[in-house]
């Protein structure tokens, strides 16, 4: 399958960062800063459009899309890079990563306001107790799209307060549904996270104003990988489109220069 994958800089020495975006989108919420801003400082980057997402093929068939099928995406772009890669995923993305760090070699994990090992049940008991009014958009979005959602409650649920409405906006334009196969396989207990893991280096970068993935959530990511964890004061669930990306960008970027030197 001949999918979508973004590119900027050039290979190096270094381990290559291989992108792995979240539900509703695509390749897309890497291009707007996060590949500029790793491809100047010397990373080589590629963002990848999981099936069915972004300008890949098979939308139609997305609703029969598991996680399985995400990870076989995963490999198929990494197997083309020059070495293996560091998986950086957010939210759905970061469980695609995990999964596929245990399938495949890879250099290194980052995992950004990601699902945690557990699957997606306790974020699911988190928004219904405290963001009702998101998760109820979020279903509009799923059932419905795009043209169905309530912009503004989608605004303060996954952007910073400070971030332009308009520009807010806009970006929900182009969300898009899920997969169903995917949304119902993340809300049942995941498993693998049982099995022994691979000594990797790893990070889980979480947001203190994320409304979509609790706290508990990223520290069992950090215990299952032995992975650094840093909560970012005023970061939203979509910190890599959000006004606040440099800081996200910039505690990855401090992370990777650490570890890959």
């Amino acid at each position: 399958m001949a999918l979508e994958v973004l590119r900027a800089g050039a290979p190096s020495e270094r381990p290559p960062l291989l992108f792995i975006h979240g539900s509703f989108c695509g390749a897309w919420v890497w291009a707007e800063h996060f590949l500029p801003y790793f491809a100047a400082a010397g990373w080589h980057c590629a963002a990848v459009s999981l099936r069915g997402h972004g300008e890949s093929p098979d939308r139609g068939a997305l609703d029969g899309y598991g996680l399985a099928d995400y990870v076989t995406d995963v490999a198929g772009v990494a197997a083309g890079l020059e070495r293996p890669p560091v998986l950086i995923g957010h939210s759905l993305g970061g469980m695609v990563a995990q999964r596929a760090a245990c399938r495949m070699a890879c250099s290194g994990l980052a995992m950004l306001a990601s699902v945690g090992p557990g699957g997606l049940g306790s974020a699911f008991t988190h928004m219904s107790l405290r963001y009702p009014d998101l998760l109820w958009q979020l279903g509009r979005l799923q059932t419905v799209g795009p043209d169905g959602v309530d912009y503004e409650v989608v605004r303060r649920g996954l952007f910073s307060a400070e971030f332009p409405a308009q520009d807010a906006y806009a970006y929900a334009e182009r969300f898009q549904r899920e997969s169903q196969a995917a949304a119902n396989e993340l809300l049942l207990p995941q498993w693998f996270h049982l099995m022994p893991r691979p000594a990797i280096p790893a990070l889980v970068l979480g947001g203190s104003r994320d409304a979509f993935i609790p706290y508990g959530d990223l520290a069992m990511a950090a215990t299952y990988w032995a992975a650094e964890m840093k909560v970012v004061d005023g970061l939203p669930h979509v910190m890599m489109l959000d006004s606040t990306w440099e800081q996200a960008a910039t505690e990855l970027r401090c992370w990777l220069d650490r570890r890959f030197r």
